[in-house]
């Protein structure tokens, strides 16, 4: 059951018990740092000391520059999922991404096998 959904310039975000589902824009070039930051802040509000998973859905042309997670608190992050359907396209930046999460990684070519591993966090 979706908790809360907020609508960004960059996408949606949905709030589930345990964890976010983003889905960025089909038309979205990048992945800005002012965005994460926005999003991230109000994960905190949300979640305040809980800890989550993160669904991170994403198209093949969104760009996602990996070292700009070093500037976000992950702390109560502990599992993150990227979900698209050309991984393989992707490779070196799922690679660089899951390089500086200390957490859970996983890779998803589809929403709902994304949502169940999740799940599996309960």
């Amino acid at each position: 059951m979706v908790l809360k959904t907020i609508a960004y310039p960059f996408g949606e975000v949905k709030y589930y018990k345990g964890f976010i589902h983003v889905k960025f824009n089909e038309d979205l070039d990048e992945v800005k740092i002012e965005y994460s930051k926005k999003l991230f802040e109000n994960i905190e509000g949300f979640y305040g000391s809980e800890k989550y998973v993160l669904i991170s859905e994403r198209n093949l042309k969104t760009s996602f520059n990996a070292d700009l997670m070093k500037n976000l608190n992950l702390s109560k992050m502990r599992g993150l999922a990227v979900v698209s359907e050309e991984g393989v396209s992707r490779r070196e930046e799922l690679i660089k991404e899951q390089s500086l999460f200390k957490g859970s990684f996983a890779y998803f070519t589809n929403y709902k096998a994304a949502e169940e591993w999740a799940r599996t966090f309960d």
